[in-house]
């Protein structure tokens, strides 16, 4: 089985397709750090487990302008992981495992991670006890910003101090974005100006692009291609 990477260039607005890492483990994440791309992490069969498999700890990477090397094999992270969430910021990329204790001293399912740069943290957000934590990389610590934060999906962007995460029925549906401001801690109303062309599906990406602009991204499996939506968002609050 031969596993792509969709890569969306927004200048000419068409979508390209590289295959992943011959070598790369199922269960890997795939990151952007400048010019690079990074597939990080996943599993390997092995049957001597009680799992039967082990999680590993491989980097691959790819140089977007020499594309003609493919990809190759970098320094390894300190821990193996599957599923890992990551992010790049200030040329580094962050890792966290999706289920487990590392930071936080209890087994807890993480959503992922978000970027907030103009603050030089991180954003995380624990399903289990349904807490909005910070990670200040350039200080390295974690700040507990509020309890009973209510709902969170697995996509989520900040524009404007304005926290966005996508809304979904029971039936999977798409139905809207939740608005959180981070600087008053309150949650606010959101309205659209237009119908959308398309229905996203329950597994889409938010995008931050700059200038209050971002791409609602997803799959097609039936017709094996990349859609989005392009957003413009502003806030009216006074």
């Amino acid at each position: 089985m031969t596993l792509s990477l969709h890569f969306l260039d927004l200048e000419r607005d068409e979508v390209f397709i590289r295959a992943m890492p011959p070598d790369a483990s199922l269960s890997s994440t795939a990151v952007a750090c400048g010019n690079h791309v990074y597939v990080l992490g996943g599993i390997r069969k092995n049957d001597a487990t009680i799992f039967g498999y082990d999680d590993v700890n491989d980097i691959f990477q790819l140089d977007l302008k020499d594309l003609e090397h493919g990809w190759r094999k970098t320094t390894s992270m300190l821990f193996p992981r599957s599923f890992p969430l990551v992010l790049a910021a200030e040329g580094k990329i962050y890792g966290f495992e999706r289920m487990g204790s590392e930071s936080f001293g209890e087994g807890i399912s993480l959503c992922d991670p978000v970027l907030d740069s103009f603050r030089s943290r991180i954003l995380v957000h624990c399903n289990a006890n349904d807490t909005l934590y910070a990670y200040y990389y350039d200080r390295k610590s974690w700040v507990c910003l509020g309890q009973k934060f209510c709902y969170w999906s697995e996509s989520a962007t900040i524009v404007d101090d304005v926290l966005y995460t996508v809304i979904y029925n029971y039936s999977g549906k798409f139905r809207s974005l939740e608005a959180y401001n981070l600087l008053d801690k309150k949650h606010l109303p959101v309205k659209w100006s237009s119908e959308f062309s398309v229905d996203p599906t329950m597994k889409g990406i938010l995008y931050r692009l700059g200038n209050g602009k971002c791409i609602l991204g997803w799959v097609n499996h039936k017709h094996m291609s990349f859609e989005y939506l392009r957003l413009t968002i502003w806030c009216n609050e006074q």
